[in-house]
């Protein structure tokens, strides 16, 4: 990437970096290459495609190397990818077929039997059940930790264990806990360990990992990334070096993207910051409405931290704003919960987050159904909890509904 390539904002290379509409017959945007496998002109030039995909030889300077199979990659992947590394300040990035794809995908990479993850708590279902069970069952070792641990706490759980890697995910799911990224990197490096922080929550537009000491940061691009609830797919950016090595575990385990998926992420990060500003204006003034309410018992957004809070100064440093995810607890624990939601109107009821439209999901008995009752309660997570993903709808709207099916309880 040229000098004068890195002065540019992210916001205008969303807009067009990674596509050149000479080399596809003057398409003002990126055709889909729906296709499953590629032509060679000759057997010479298959054979140099292979050498350099599977690491055989390594490309030369200046080197144009096509496309193979769809599996591998395709003409779609690269716009999208060239964006996000812009955005994360990385010097590339990946796209997979899912969130827990793109999660997998690092910790086959860099985790072998024997090693030891520490793990930010809580986290996404998901997530946690891929750590305390996939990876126990191959041997690595798994510790969670809460936000609220300082360098200190990480060292005691480390204590004469292989310490490979620090998973943070950033504000939590679905407590919106925040963690410092900079302590855990301090952490780590003393141990030689990867950092990983999951950045779905905020996007890289209010978050970077990677500028507070980060190797890797990854999403579930499903969320804010894709943006219109229309495509399912991961993201992971970091060093080349990384990315080259999680390349290849793509390769050889399938969680590459579909030209289709890839298509629309591009297209979609073309307005990632208009719609989480417009999501975040929403969020804020929902919080502080939520925050007054009678039936409300407590309310989670980062705006409304305060400044004794220690995680106050974390999000100061670490944030550049405070996203569009809330997490509030309404009276009538579950029950209350169930009356609330069903009452909605506006506000869709279902399990993901990071769309133009305004979702809520009840993590009680929905992504953290599995989590056992003891530790869903230490981790905040009650039965009148309700995950709140705000959309760009008018705000006014939305604070009518909501006070709609409050006034219900």
């Amino acid at each position: 990437m040229s000098d004068s390539r890195r002065t540019r904002s992210p916001d205008t290379d969303s807009v067009s970096l990674g596509h050149e509409a000479r080399r596809h017959l003057g398409s003002l945007k990126p055709p889909i290459y729906e296709t499953s496998t590629f032509v060679f002109e000759t057997a010479e030039q298959g054979k140099r495609f292979f050498e350099v995909v599977y690491a055989l030889d390594e490309a030369r300077e200046d080197e144009e190397l096509g496309y193979i199979y769809s599996r591998l990659d395709s003409p779609n992947l690269g716009p999208a990818e060239q964006r996000l590394a812009v955005w994360e300040q990385a010097e590339a990035a990946l796209i997979f077929n899912s969130g827990m794809a793109a999660i997998t995908s690092v910790l086959l990479t860099f985790l072998r039997p024997g090693d030891m993850v520490l793990y930010s708590s809580p986290a996404y279902g998901g997530t946690a059940t891929l750590m305390t069970g996939l990876l126990t069952n191959y041997g690595v070792v798994t510790i969670p930790f809460r936000s609220d641990a300082g360098s200190d706490d990480l060292e005691s759980l480390i204590g004469d264990g292989r310490l490979a890697m620090v998973y943070i995910e950033t504000p939590a799911n679905p407590t919106n806990d925040i963690f410092d990224i900079q302590m855990a990197a301090s952490a780590a490096d003393l141990h030689g360990a990867r950092v990983v922080v999951d950045n779905t929550f905020l996007s890289p537009v209010w978050q970077k990992p990677l500028a507070h000491g980060a190797d890797i940061s990854l999403h579930s691009a499903t969320k804010y990334l894709g943006g219109h609830s229309d495509l399912t797919a991961g993201a992971v950016a970091g060093g080349r070096d990384d990315m080259d090595a999680l390349r290849h575990t793509r390769y050889e385990i399938g969680t590459t993207a579909s030209p289709a998926t890839g298509w629309l992420l591009a297209r979609s990060l073309e307005t990632l910051r208009l719609r989480v500003e417009r999501q975040t204006e929403n969020a804020t003034r929902l919080a502080d409405f939520l925050g007054r309410h009678d039936n409300v018992t407590m309310v989670n957004h980062l705006s409304l931290l305060d400044p004794d809070d220690h995680r106050h100064d974390i999000y100061k440093r670490q944030c550049l704003g405070p996203g569009a995810m809330i997490s509030f607890e309404v009276v009538g624990d579950e029950p209350g919960a169930f009356r609330f939601l069903n009452a909605l109107e506006l506000v869709h009821l279902t399990v993901s987050l990071g769309g133009t439209e305004s979702l809520a999901s009840h993590p009680w008995t929905m992504s953290h159904s599995r989590m056992p009752v003891e530790t869903k309660l230490a981790l905040g997570i009650t039965p009148g909890l309700i995950r709140f993903s705000v959309g760009i709808e008018d705000v006014a709207d939305l604070i009518a509904d909501l006070d709609h099916a409050l006034s219900l309880l």
